[in-house]
């Protein structure tokens, strides 16, 4: 027996995996390792349901099971499944077997390493917990106690689909579902076109083949169509400079030529690099191997801070449903990214977001600060959010407008109720009210006016920007009602007050 030599991690994969940027794509080769059906004993496996079941004769399943294409099989057992109201046993077609060794090994390597996971099997093996490994599933991860409760997050629905996920160290986003919830599964050819249709998706698929490396980890041949079609879903031009992507590929030395086709495929049509090893001496466990020599050089890590900016960045430049939801939600599980966040918005597409994600609510309203050391100063804290909605307060129009004002005086309300005497805040609002429509605007808003230019500290920023934008606005209006509510904005802003105090 031949000592074999593995190839080595590309660098490419190598500071990936240092950036929080590898994503591991599982297949079907590697849950056979652990004792699961391919794709042609899976398919057999409901077919035999539907035999035993006595929905199929034994030469109409002998047919079925005999069609060329497994997926083909699939496709019509799952349809024929359902027409008869039968549920078949996944948990069993599964993991009917004992798990091997060799697979147990082999999940165990991965697991250590912690990359994000994406997957098209059904199956539990990346999920089986190990001491210390068990990580409880995010609340948004299922609902109640339908889903998966398996040891690591598990993300298996299409609406668990953003990019954000990609983000999380040792997920595992099931791309096809999972058997814990077979209407989650993507089996037949009709799963298959509405779900790769699905905006979600597409959009989950771009960002990943963008922003990340991945390494495709248990794809042979008999999943090379499948495996094609996730590839040509990344709707993302192959730089020149290197390939991105790979693929792990077993080989046997007498398959040489068919190797270079195969490399030659990948590489020209889908833009991903080949990474073959020799399987003659041990077969497909070989993979485990391999991964061990890779074991000890890959440095996986969480991505920093600067790498989330990053990934925050392309949501942002790119807007959709699917990134706005992302963005929210990394910041949310980030708060140290808030800041950043907000100060990068420009646009009030974002606007409904982040009022649903609650972050204009008075909860988060800063109350002033003494700094260390400095006793007898205080401070002003900045409302990122409040920033926010300043700058796109001009844009504003009809039931967006309105909801701006509500939020102003819910703030204000909210201040004047704790004693909050955060002028930076009310200079803000200030800000706000001035730039918005004049038909949100209210007599008893006045009051808020009152006290935002009463500040102890400095209401003369928000008295001077309501005198110079609010104001001439209102004395301009062709409405009465707004003249009425010049006058009563000079009264107050020309009320006599007593000397402020200088922070």
């Amino acid at each position: 027996m031949t000592k074999v030599v593995h190839p080595p991690p590309p660098s490419r994969i190598l500071e990936a995996a240092k950036h929080g940027e590898l994503v591991v794509f599982v297949g079907a080769g590697a849950s056979v390792l652990c004792g699961s059906p391919n794709w042609v004993g899976f398919a057999a496996g409901v077919v035999n349901t539907l035999y035993e079941k006595g929905v199929l004769n034994f030469v109409e399943a002998e047919q079925l099971r005999n069609m060329a294409d497994p997926r083909r099989t699939l496709s019509i057992a799952m349809s024929l499944a359902k027409q008869n109201d039968i549920a078949p046993d996944f948990d069993k077609l599964l993991h009917g077997s004992p798990q091997k060794p060799e697979g147990e090994e082999l999940y165990g390597v991965l697991s250590e390493m912690q990359p994000v996971f994406v997957t098209t099997n059904y199956d539990k093996w990346l999920h089986v917990a190990r001491p210390g490994a068990a990580v409880a599933a995010p609340a948004d991860a299922s609902s109640a106690s339908a889903g998966p409760t398996f040891g690591s997050p598990k993300y298996y629905l299409t609406d668990h689909l953003t990019p954000d996920r990609l983000t999380e160290k040792g997920a595992v986003v099931h791309l096809h579902g999972a058997y814990t919830v077979p209407s989650s599964m993507v089996v037949s050819l009709s799963d298959y076109l509405r779900h790769y249709a699905d905006e979600k998706v597409r959009s989950f698929l771009r960002a990943m083949f963008k922003n990340y490396t991945v390494l495709f980890v248990g794809y042979g041949l008999a999943e090379l169509e499948i495996l094609e079609y996730i590839v040509r879903m990344k709707d993302v031009s192959v730089p020149g400079d290197g390939r991105r992507h790979f693929l792990l590929y077993a080989y046997r030395s007498n398959e040489q030529k068919q190797t270079e086709y195969i490399e030659h495929y990948f590489r020209e049509e889908c833009g991903v690099e080949v990474i073959k090893y020799c399987i003659d001496n041990k077969g497909y466990g070989e993979l485990v191997e391999l991964f061990k020599s890779w074991r000890p050089l890959l440095d996986v890590r969480a991505p920093n801070t600067l790498d989330l900016q990053a990934r925050l960045d392309d949501f942002v430049a790119t807007p959709s449903g699917p990134h706005r939801e992302a963005a929210i939600r990394l910041v949310q599980e980030h708060p140290d990214l808030v800041s950043y966040f907000m100060n990068i918005l420009k646009s009030d597409l974002w606007f409904a977001d982040l009022d649903g994600a609650g972050y204009f609510d008075v909860k988060h309203s800063p109350g002033l600060v003494t700094p260390p050391g400095r006793e007898g100063y205080v401070q002003a804290p900045d409302w990122p959010a409040v920033r926010y909605l300043e700058r796109i307060a001009p844009s504003l129009t009809g039931g967006t407008a309105a909801r701006a004002a509500e939020i102003v005086r819910a703030i204000t309300k909210d201040g004047q109720a704790k004693g909050l005497e955060n002028w930076r805040t009310y200079w803000t609002l200030a800000t706000i009210f001035s730039s918005l429509p004049l038909d949100v605007i209210q007599d008893t808003d006045m009051e808020l006016v009152k006290f935002w230019v009463s500040s102890r500290f400095d209401g003369g920023s928000a008295g001077e920007e309501l005198g110079n934008k609010l104001l001439p606005r209102l004395l301009e209006s062709e409405a009465p009602t707004d003249w009425a509510r010049a006058k009563l904005l000079m009264e107050v802003l020309t009320e006599l007050k007593p000397e402020k105090v200088v922070p």
